[in-house]
């Protein structure tokens, strides 16, 4: 074999490695229970125990057409399995679903919930399935809306 055949067969086997992707799975990216945050003053909501952060005054302009909305107010989130994070809060008429982008949360879904909104939400880990209590009310939701619902 010519010197440069056998360099080109090196280089070759030597790249095909770092081309192949590594693939842990599976993963389980669920928060065992919904966190409770409260935007600061600047509108960031911080959810110390999971490291995230994020800023709120675009989900209340889109939740109330009011952007300076999150004063004094709770928001609801969880992270179901699939790692997609469920935001949702008090009077809110939709839970809103995210997924992970580049140091960004992006809308996934938006899910309607009541014309009224809900009146004091509270998330469950339910596999396959995220709950949403409300009062009585119990709804089961995946990233891609209401599965379904259960009275008590």
């Amino acid at each position: 074999m010519k010197p440069k055949s056998i360099l080109a067969l090196l280089i070759i086997m030597l790249s095909i490695p770092a081309c192949t992707m590594l693939v842990l799975q599976p993963v389980n990216f669920a928060w065992p229970i919904e966190s409770v945050v409260i935007p600061d003053e600047n509108g960031i909501a911080k959810e110390e125990r999971y490291s995230l952060s994020f800023n709120t005054k675009q989900l209340f302009f889109e939740e109330v057409g009011d952007s300076l909305a999150y004063l004094d107010k709770e928001l609801r989130v969880i992270r179901n399995s699939s790692g997609y994070y469920f935001i949702t809060g008090n009077r809110f008429k939709n839970v809103y679903v995210f997924k992970g982008a580049e140091g960004a949360l992006e809308l996934e879904n938006k899910i309607f919930l009541s014309e009224f909104g809900v009146e004091k939400p509270a998330f469950n880990q339910r596999p396959p399935y995220v709950e949403l209590v409300d009062g009585n009310k119990k709804l089961y939701l995946t990233h891609q809306g209401i599965e379904t619902e259960a009275q008590n």
